[in-house]
């Protein structure tokens, strides 16, 4: 009766979904890190242990094979190839720069020569155009300058000959030769005035207008700010 009594006592095993927790044998070593490193970050063994079970699980590395040294490795090449990444960025930065250098050396010496040709074009054009001046008061104006000397001494003279005839043939006496040169001065001179004010009048040049001067642009007017929680305004309907 004895041993049917203990078999009745058993207590019935648990279910999955009753325990959620698992039976696991472990080493003894392993157990005394787990449970020091579990201490040590104030955690359960339970929580530690599933920590490092999902750690190992979503990395897919092999917990027998990978070791501290291993991770080492893997952090070494990591920072190795992330030099060589630096390295390979410097040397495609240092291409590029170069690469603008030379395009801008070669855009400068175009410019030069194409400055170097519009500066030549505008310097033949001033020398031609001086050269007609030149050729133009030598072989025109020079010489109209000349005739009018020679007209206003000839028309002096005439004048001078017109008085003194005039004198001699109205038996006037000498010193009325004054009186008579300076009537025909004025009359001279009354007569041109009068010529230059029609040829004006016929013959008139606008006056050469500025160009207007450059107007500095507004500034544009800034937009009005709108009240914190306030709706904007609603547009106006297309017209």
């Amino acid at each position: 009766m004895e041993p049917g009594k203990r078999k009745a006592q058993r207590r019935r095993p648990l279910s999955a979904a009753e325990n959620p927790l698992t039976s696991l044998k472990i080493s003894k070593v392993a157990d005394g890190q787990l449970t020091g490193h579990a201490k040590k970050l104030r955690i359960g063994k339970g929580e530690y242990a599933s920590a490092a079970i999902a750690y190992f699980a979503e990395t897919g590395l092999d917990p027998t094979q990978e070791r501290p040294q291993g991770l080492a490795s893997v952090s070494a090449k990591v920072s190795q190839e992330t030099r060589a990444v630096r390295e390979q960025n410097v040397d495609i930065g240092n291409r590029l720069i170069s690469i603008l250098r030379g395009w801008e050396r070669t855009l400068y010496g175009f410019l030069q020569q194409q400055q170097g040709g519009t500066l030549n074009y505008l310097e033949r054009i001033e020398e031609n155009i001086l050269a007609h001046q030149v050729q133009v008061e030598s072989s025109l104006l020079a010489p109209m300058v000349e005739q009018l000397f020679k007209v206003n001494l000839e028309a002096f003279i005439t004048r001078g000959l017109t008085a003194d005839l005039l004198v001699k043939s109205s038996n006037l006496p000498a010193s009325s030769y004054e009186q008579q040169m300076e009537l025909s001065t004025n009359g001279r001179d009354q007569q041109l005035a009068t010529a230059l004010r029609e040829f004006i009048k016929t013959n008139s040049v606008a006056k050469p207008n500025l160009s207007p001067k450059p107007q500095v642009p507004a500034a544009p007017a800034k937009a009005p700010s709108t009240p914190t929680g306030a709706a904007p305004a609603a547009a106006a309907p297309p017209k």
